[in-house]
């Protein structure tokens, strides 16, 4: 399993518009073939922050979504709305050995609904 974790620092007058574009990402990415999860969070310090969590059974997976049309489109979309550094981390987590990796209880989570259309999946 490949884990990343991205945090996107927006102009506070474009955060709407910036949240438009992240959340019509993780919606896309997450009916795509190999996604386990999507998640999008706003930075509870830096509330023009948005940081996302991804999950994807492997490597080819993530590289499939990195080639998509929908991450080109958002890329082309979000330069304008950034303001500082934009991060990201890619973990690989690996079953120890006689273990198999457990995603099918991971997939049971419910949705949560927050304020400003923000839903955690």
């Amino acid at each position: 399993m490949i884990i990343v974790k991205g945090s996107i620092p927006v102009k506070a007058t474009h955060k709407d518009e910036a949240l438009d574009l992240i959340q019509a990402l993780a919606g896309q990415s997450r009916r795509e073939q190999g996604c386990v999860a999507y998640e999008v969070y706003v930075d509870a310090q830096s509330p023009e922050t948005f940081i996302i969590w991804q999950q994807w059974t492997g490597l080819t997976a993530l590289e499939e979504h990195f080639a998509s049309p929908h991450v080109d489109a958002f890329l082309d979309a979000i330069p304008d709305l950034i303001e500082g550094e934009v991060t990201s981390a890619r973990f690989e987590v690996l079953a120890e050995e006689g273990q198999e990796a457990i995603l099918d209880e991971a997939l049971d989570f419910p949705s949560v609904q927050l304020a400003d259309n923000i839903t955690l999946h």
